[in-house]
């Protein structure tokens, strides 16, 4: 149980930011991270004039938000679980569930946080 003045001071915060006190609390006390698999979609963008290396695009379908590229694939793998990382991370902060881990796909990508 919490000490009363700490209760007191929660009682006095707005329903959004008690829950962002709460979600950095439960992230804090947590000993174990969260691991997701995601699919993410390589599209590979030809050279051109304006992009003369050329390089791959990266979508994660169940992230639409999440959006990065690479020179090459390798460098698009690692920026897609950078990106995807992040976003998580930021969902956790917010108070935002998960999504679900994708069951399928030619390039799944595992993170942690």
């Amino acid at each position: 149980m919490l000490p009363p003045e700490i209760m007191e001071a929660l009682s006095k915060l707005s329903p959004e930011r008690l829950q962002m006190v709460l979600n950095f609390a439960q992230a804090s006390s947590m000993n174990e991270k969260i691991t997701r698999r995601y699919n993410v979609v390589l599209e590979w963008n030809e050279p051109d004039e304006e992009d003369p290396v050329g390089g791959y695009t990266v979508l994660v379908p169940s992230l639409p938000p999440v959006i990065t590229q690479g020179d090459n694939k390798e460098e698009a793998l690692a920026n897609a679980r950078e990106a995807i990382t992040c976003y998580l991370e930021y969902l956790l902060l917010t108070g935002q569930p998960l999504p679900p881990n994708d069951q399928e796909g030619d390039n799944l990508v595992e993170v942690t946080v």
